[in-house]
């Protein structure tokens, strides 16, 4: 159950991101981001314990409760939430924001396990991935309403993933994404908002618009170019002491490992990602039932995700879409869905292990 790789890799990544805070932190001491990540760290041990003790069978026994409290969740944020940056996607709780949306990923791919557990003989027909896409459709909608655009995404990946999983054929999956291409290029000059246009044309116009939609990029590959090789060093990044970058402790956290660890300190942190997401696909391959490895290979795919995007975002060769880099940045329901995620598998991976030696 407790695999020394997946736990020490994701307790050196929570270490790097703790250590990045911190820096950014002894530029803005009066956001206090240091200290709450630490407090936040504390209550994910709540979350960590709940997927960790809790049989994943008692999940699938009660996976019309798990639904309903995610659909329930969502739409109370969308009557009752709480707005700023143009969102209504969190609920005040004291203290601490709560998102359901983050919380919705891990509870979306725990029902859409069961729901294909359920149906293994009936995989192979199309009602079965219609009745999949219908599953989300739900969540799907709300969070969109919402709208972080971007938080959509994760799910949607999760739903591919598990349909790949659990062998549904290759023509309905295809044939799915060739007719989703052909209704977002017809329909996004109409969904998207103003400002996520402006952040799709940041990316592939060729003029560098310093000031104007291209600033958050053009200040992140600044930080990241002047660390170099082996970096400016821990605490020194000029550019995280002029706070030139915005959002450095969220979404453009990386930023700092960029200028003050260099490329070797940054390809040290992505090879430890590498060694996360590589032992979480071998505990999946292990797993000798359809639903333990979907909900691994599920849970997965959605820190992937967040992992390649945040990056390429960092970079400047992805679009500037909001998304959080897992165990690093700061936020509370970020921290505990990928701590419930990492608990989640250990779970599973126990389950198989008991199977294996019973």
């Amino acid at each position: 159950g407790l695999d020394p790789i997946l736990i020490g890799s994701t307790l050196t990544l929570i270490a790097v991101g703790l250590m990045a805070l911190f820096s950014v932190n002894q530029a803005a001491p009066s956001e206090g981001v240091f200290r709450r990540q630490l407090l936040l760290l504390g209550i994910g041990t709540v979350p960590f314990a709940v997927f960790f003790f809790v049989p994943a069978t008692f999940w699938q026994r009660i996976v019309n409760l798990v639904y309903g409290v995610n659909v329930g969740l969502l739409a109370m944020v969308l009557v009752a939430g709480d707005t700023g940056g143009g969102a209504q996607r969190w609920r005040d709780i004291g203290p601490i924001q709560l998102q359901p949306s983050e919380l919705s990923k891990i509870l979306t791919v725990i029902t859409l396990a069961t729901f294909f557990a359920k149906r293994q003989e009936d995989i192979k027909y199309f009602s079965t991935f219609a009745l999949s896409f219908l599953h989300v459709l739900p969540p799907l909608f709300l969070i969109f309403r919402q709208p972080p655009l971007g938080a959509t995404l994760p799910i949607m990946v999760a739903w591919l993933t598990i349909c790949v999983v659990a062998r549904v054929p290759w023509k309905f999956i295809a044939g799915f994404l060739v007719g989703l291409a052909l209704i977002g290029g017809i329909a996004g000059a109409t969904l998207l908002r103003g400002y996520q246009e402006e952040r799709l044309r940041a990316l592939v116009s060729r003029e560098r618009d310093e000031r104007g939609s291209h600033y958050q990029q053009v200040q992140a590959e600044i930080a990241i170019g002047t660390g170099g090789v082996l970096g400016q060093g821990f605490l020194r990044g000029e550019q995280r002491e002029r706070r030139a970058v915005p959002e450095q402790h969220n979404d453009f956290i990386f930023t700092v490992i960029g200028e003050e660890g260099g490329l070797f300190g940054s390809a040290l942190v992505l090879g430890v990602f590498a060694v996360f997401f590589l032992r979480g696909w071998q505990i999946a391959q292990r797993m000798n039932d359809l639903f333990g490895r979907m909900c691994c290979m599920g849970v997965l795919s959605v820190l992937a995700f967040h992992w390649v995007v945040n990056v390429a975002m960092n970079l400047g060769i992805g679009p500037v879409v909001g998304r959080w880099l897992p165990f690093i940045s700061y936020g509370g329901t970020a921290l505990w869905l990928c701590l419930a995620c990492v608990a989640l598998i250990l779970n599973l991976n126990a389950r198989t292990e008991e199977n294996v030696f019973s």
